[in-house]
């Protein structure tokens, strides 16, 4: 995609408002589940197949019912693994041609740091936004960035002791960055670190971007901490996922909500499918009542 094209598709998919001291950059319906009207676009991430290569999980996420992709910053090609910022021309080409005979857009890349290269590739391949976790002192120098290039930039959690476990501190980190930074939080590794995912999200509300929504099998707190937890089918489980979908409706959010199934990684495309079946149901018009 040319440079003049995607900025084109930029401003018309994105929108401002405002939230507290900040004004937020969002995409709208340029890049929503043509299935859905109710401003939340499903995808799926390809890292849920990191076993595979890219090829065949983008494969995966047609056959999973879904029609947006998260591309991970570490892929696999050919049997190689690699950064997909690093992708040679042809790999690109090949790349958008699978995409395309699978009806799939991407719309985003995980695992970055806010580079120059990781923004070109952004504008390359037509995404609307990069996730990672930068350091701290690079938070106002790449929300510039990301409004230069009309690129948004998500910061992205892991669970404690990774440096953006909190997402309280990180939003005061937010002072003096630009409306195009913004947040993906990750619900399954907020409820390892001890976080009540459903309370985060109310509590970011007009900040949240994207979100990587996860179901699992148990909670975990401080008065209980578990280590065994892991991915279960959406609905099935103790992630709050239906309480959660409810809540961006409630709050009118326009954001991609992001399977990212890191569980059974060999066989889990039933799972992913299950996920995508009750993204429908739930946020379905007639089921939930947005008011």
């Amino acid at each position: 995609m040319k440079r003049r094209t995607f900025l084109k598709t930029v401003s018309l998919g994105t929108g401002i408002f405002l939230s507290g001291n900040h004004i937020f950059a969002t995409d709208s319906n340029v890049n929503s589940d043509k299935n859905s009207e109710t401003g939340l676009t499903l995808a799926v991430q390809t890292w849920t197949f990191r076993v595979f290569d890219l090829d065949v999980g983008i494969r995966k996420i047609r056959e999973a019912g879904v029609h947006f992709a998260e591309i991970a910053g570490g892929i696999q090609l050919a049997g190689q693994k690699k950064r997909a910022s690093a992708m040679t021309r042809e790999e690109r080409k090949r790349i958008k041609e699978v995409l395309t005979e699978n009806n799939v857009q991407a719309v985003s890349l995980g695992g970055c740091q806010g580079t120059t290269e990781e923004f070109d590739f952004a504008v390359e391949m037509g995404l609307l936004r990069l996730q990672g976790e930068p350091p701290f002192d690079k938070l106002i120098e790449i929300s510039e960035r990301a409004e230069k290039y009309k690129v948004q930039f998500t910061l992205h959690n892991h669970a404690k002791p990774n440096k953006y476990w909190n997402y309280k501190e990180t939003l005061q980190r937010l002072d003096g960055c630009s409306s195009w930074l913004g947040f993906c939080p990750d619900t399954g590794h907020m409820i390892r670190s001890g976080i009540d995912p459903l309370v985060a999200i109310k509590e970011l509300k007009g900040r949240i971007f994207a979100i990587h929504l996860k179901d699992l099998n148990d909670i975990s707190t401080e008065e209980s901490p578990k280590s065994n937890l892991h991915d279960v089918p959406w609905g099935t489980g103790k992630g709050q996922v239906e309480a959660i979908l409810h809540e961006l409706l409630v709050q009118k959010s326009t954001i991609t909500v992001i399977i990212e199934y890191e569980y059974d990684w060999e066989n889990n495309l039933p799972a992913v499918t299950e996920c995508a079946k009750f993204f429908h149901k739930t946020v379905s018009v007639k089921k939930i009542d947005k008011d």
